[in-house]
């Protein structure tokens, strides 16, 4: 039996490096700089590979490299991409029983990176969003935790029944939120949150799923919302974390960046590896999400680079600086 089940999607990564002529600046778009081709030309690439990644995919490859028995529950596509990853997983450690196959292509991405390490996701999702968990949860299953990942488009439907079943089975539960979960409703928000142990989400919908404000003003709001642990990252700012009673800061760790692709997914797994093995240390929890984070961003694909169990980490986490304080 598992340690822990993974929820999420799971995605064949086409990675595309852009030259940076292909930017222009322009005030028509949110971020100022925009990705342009002549139609009809032929562009030259300096760098393409393929990986796989997706939440589900992601997070267990942390919680695997972190010595926890791990299966994956999501659904892939009866072609070669969902074949592949069902290998790769097995081959890995990774357990497949919880895996669906489905008469729909497997999730797919394709990521233009640039010289200026910004990236354009174009997203299909496919299979993923077929998952259907009457199908699963038949099974005996009874892990220590559940950590659900983002659950995108039609997949996000299936987040209130998969924590209502971890509730119910005393299963312990980590959610990283994502805007379509969030836009499922006030009501159902509150009926989920007030069942999840440890709520991981970045600025943005955490302004989203609050009021917004400073991030003072975020975490109280997140704490009227939710008696546990709730985690907001904040990218090259790095994290605050509360425990009801206290509220911890740390930045990011400083190093050369390859790829961004699957660092949230790194945190969130790195954080509730540390906080299980710590048995609730929350400094710990941080320290892990931000090695295996930095560790993941420095090579190329979400699951290429991330933390071993083996890796001699520690007394580089015990350098990142974490500071306490009180939500006021």
């Amino acid at each position: 039996m598992s340690d822990i089940i993974t929820f999420g999607s799971a995605t064949w990564d086409v990675f595309l490096k852009i030259p940076s002529k292909n930017l222009i600046k322009s005030k028509d778009f949110s971020s100022g700089l925009a990705v342009a081709f002549n139609l009809g030309s032929k562009i030259d690439l300096e760098n393409m590979y393929f990986n796989f990644g997706g939440g589900g995919v992601n997070t267990a490859f942390t919680f695997l490299n972190q010595g926890f028995d791990v299966s994956y529950c999501g659904s892939v596509g009866d072609d070669l991409p969902g074949r592949e990853l069902i290998n790769l997983m097995k081959n890995s450690g990774i357990k497949t029983e919880l895996i669906q196959t489905v008469n729909k292509p497997t999730n797919s991405s394709i990521i233009l990176n640039t010289s200026e390490n910004e990236r354009t996701v174009l997203a299909y999702r496919g299979a993923s969003e077929m998952l259907d968990i009457e199908d699963i949860f038949w099974s005996d299953i009874s892990p220590s935790w559940f950590y659900i990942a983002p659950l995108s488009g039609q997949l996000s439907r299936l987040t209130e029944e998969i924590v209502d079943f971890g509730k119910k089975n005393k299963i312990k539960i980590a959610i990283n939120l994502g805007n379509s979960q969030i836009s499922l409703g006030k009501e159902k928000m509150e009926n989920i949150l007030k069942k999840v142990d440890v709520l991981l989400l970045n600025y943005e919908e955490a302004s989203l799923l609050t009021k917004g404000g400073d991030e003072m003003a975020i975490m109280r709001e997140l704490n009227n919302l939710h008696n546990g642990i709730n985690v907001v990252t904040k990218g090259v700012e790095g994290v605050i974390v509360s425990d009801r009673d206290t509220l911890f800061s740390a930045n990011a760790c400083k190093a050369k960046v390859i790829d961004k692709t699957g660092a949230g997914d790194a945190f969130g797994a790195g954080f509730i590896s540390g906080l299980i093995k710590s048995n609730n240390d929350v400094e710990w929890g941080i320290r892990k999400g931000m090695m295996n984070a930095t560790s993941c961003i420095k090579v190329e694909g979400a699951i290429n680079g991330l933390l071993k169990e083996e890796d001699n980490s520690d007394e580089i986490g015990k350098k990142i600086k974490i500071e306490r304080g009180k939500i006021v």
